[in-house]
């Protein structure tokens, strides 16, 4: 007899079983990756909408509390453009140009961009008699009686997520 050593059937591995072992690993290895990518992505693209949103938030927010800072007889509304007066900062001007809402304030020579990709903007006034107006102050048509008071502003913008808008209260009191 040689002294060839009998194998045992448990010694290693035959070249057909390793094969199989790197082809499923490689397939699971593929499936995480692709599961991994599609999570990044989705990430991503949630990222962006909150971010929009939060862009969104920050101009609305800053637009009521300029309103309600507002100096008594300060709010001029016309063609498209609101102009207030605020103590502490002095006028502050909100219009649509370039497709953006922009905050300009002319003591500072600071022009802020709130929301680009804006479609459209409109104002509205609403008055004491219950009257949606286009553009504030109005003209003294009556000759009795008092002038109707300013009630509430709103704002609405033509966004491609959709629209929205934003309805400000005015402190009592705000007088012509």
């Amino acid at each position: 007899m040689t002294d060839q050593a009998v194998r045992d059937g448990q010694a290693g591995l035959t070249l057909v079983e390793v094969l199989v072992s790197l082809a499923l690993f490689s397939l699971i290895g593929l499936s995480g990756f692709a599961m991994l990518d599609t999570i990044l992505r989705v990430r991503s693209g949630t990222e962006g909408r909150l971010e929009r949103q939060a862009q969104i938030d920050r101009a609305l927010v800053l637009f009521t509390r300029d309103l309600q800072e507002a100096e008594t007889a300060s709010i001029r509304q016309d063609s498209g453009k609101l102009t207030i007066v605020r103590s502490g900062t002095g006028p502050i001007s909100y219009e649509s140009q370039t497709g953006a809402l922009l905050r300009l304030l002319p003591r500072s020579g600071f022009d802020q961009q709130l929301i680009d990709n804006v479609l459209a903007m409109r104002l509205r006034s609403f008055d004491s008699a219950g009257v949606w107006h286009q553009e504030w102050p109005q003209e003294q048509t009556q000759t009795l009686g008092f002038p109707p008071r300013l009630k509430a502003i709103e704002l609405e913008l033509d966004l491609p997520e959709g629209k929205v808008s934003r309805l400000v209260d005015l402190p009592a009191g705000l007088e012509e």
